[in-house]
């Protein structure tokens, strides 16, 4: 006969190490949404100062971005956005598990209608986004099978599309 395992309920006195700890977990365990600004912020520049140094490292200083707390609701991570003008925009956060960052650049549509992004993967790929898009004046191309431009992604040479 197999028995289940009910564990042991935790009761740590008032003055014991286990309260104290547990104490200083609900302390540091929980950032406020001021901290999470500066640290979306600071990770920001890390990301750009460290994999774009000689692109948006160069273009973007630390007073262009702005930070945002968690929308846990939303399921939505701490992010950083900097306006960089002419209705351009970068986006960057973490993904879920904090493990990877993610740059996101966000340009209007030639339509007029909306914006268009691409998750940018280092300072090779924002070079050809940036040589693709003098072209057109700034703008991402319109493609007329799909309206929503807000949701449109652009598509790689090769053909797969990003994120």
């Amino acid at each position: 006969m197999t028995e289940t395992l009910t564990p042991p309920a935790v009761v740590a006195g008032a003055d014991s190490p286990l309260a104290l700890l547990f104490d200083i977990a609900l302390e540091i365990g929980t950032q406020g949404e001021d901290e999470q600004r500066e640290d979306a912020k600071t990770a920001a520049l890390d990301h750009v100062w460290s994999r774009y140094p000689d692109t948006l490292g160069k273009a973007v200083d630390e007073d262009d971005w702005t930070g945002w707390p968690a929308l846990p609701e939303a399921g939505l991570e701490p992010c950083a956005v900097a306006y960089l003008d002419g209705g351009w925009w970068l986006h960057h956060t973490t993904d879920g598990d904090q493990e990877r960052d993610v740059l996101t650049l966000i340009a209007p549509c030639t339509c007029g209608g909306g914006y268009v992004d691409t998750a940018l993967d280092g300072e090779w790929d924002l070079l050809e986004v940036l040589n693709d898009l003098r072209a057109t004046g700034g703008r991402f191309p319109h493609h007329s099978d799909r309206p929503d431009c807000h949701s449109q992604h652009r598509l790689r040479a090769w053909g797969d599309t990003r994120p």
